[in-house]
């Protein structure tokens, strides 16, 4: 199911993970959650999910605003996937957030941590709950390949039930197209407790403004097309996605090789 050459690259990321895991408790971020441990961190502005119980009273009563301390906690990291299925995502792009999506799946799953998968486009489909082993990964994208694209992206929805499934820190990915991001954004803004990358499937055809009269009768990337814009909102959703994602956003081009293309992804994790 897996391309060979993200196997490869599977199989290389999981035994560097490990040694640098083994040699350093707290060396990647993929190994560490947020929450209360032996070892104290920091005392930080208290956010919307935390533990009250670890409010810190004395910084709280000089400052005026809530702060709570942050432990260190060495156990299984929580990561939640996003994968885009509506219309614009089909075909080549698709199948490349397919891979991308079950390569991380993969990786975090081999090196201990638990993940939590959400499809979504006009509607959400969700693993439905923890998976902690392959088989349950490999499952889970058998099923995957039958879903049907749905007709627009709704982030919103997306954003807001995988919220309530964890509203405390999570490593998220977000892969996608990211059209009408930019609409998006203007009203919502993904949760600051969770560390959020971005996944830009971009094919190269996105960046062409067609004439009107052939994306009326066959829209290239975009999800809908009215009398009132026949410009594509490429320009507008790449500025958001960088604002959003900031240097957590890597560019993928579906018609190269994938291997070399999310390396970039695992050089941005934080180290401790």
């Amino acid at each position: 199911m897996l391309d060979p050459e993200l196997k490869r690259l599977l199989q290389v990321l999981q035994w560097e993970s490990k040694k640098k895991f083994n040699s350093n408790r707290r060396g990647l971020i993929f190994t560490n959650d947020k929450g209360r441990g032996l070892d104290f961190k920091e005392v930080r502005n208290y956010q919307y999910g935390d533990d009250i119980r670890y409010i810190d009273w004395n910084v709280t009563s000089r400052t005026g605003e809530l702060h709570t301390k942050e432990f260190f906690e060495e156990k299984d990291a929580t990561i939640l996937i996003f994968i885009d299925l509506s219309q614009s995502m089909e075909g080549i792009k698709g199948k490349t957030a397919f891979q991308i999506a079950l390569f991380l799946s993969l990786f975090h799953i081999k090196i201990g941590n638990r993940i939590f998968l959400i499809s979504f486009s006009n509607h959400t489909i969700s693993s439905n709950k923890w998976l902690k082993t392959e088989t349950e990964v490999l499952t889970y994208f058998e099923n995957l390949n039958k879903q049907k694209h749905g007709n627009q992206t709704n982030y919103t929805v997306a954003n807001q039930y995988a919220f309530k499934i964890h509203p405390k820190y999570a490593v998220t990915y977000w892969i996608s197209d990211f059209n009408h991001l930019a609409e998006w954004t203007k009203t919502f803004t993904i949760p600051k407790v969770w560390d959020q990358y971005g996944i830009w499937i971009s094919d190269p055809i996105d960046e062409l403004n067609f004439p009107f009269w052939l994306k009326w009768f066959q829209p290239i990337s975009q999800e809908s097309v009215t009398l009132k814009s026949s410009n594509t909102t490429y320009d507008l959703d790449k500025t958001a996605a960088k604002n959003l994602f900031g240097n957590k956003l890597i560019k993928i081009n579906p018609s190269l090789k994938l291997n070399n293309q999310i390396l970039p992804l695992f050089k941005t994790q934080k180290h401790g």
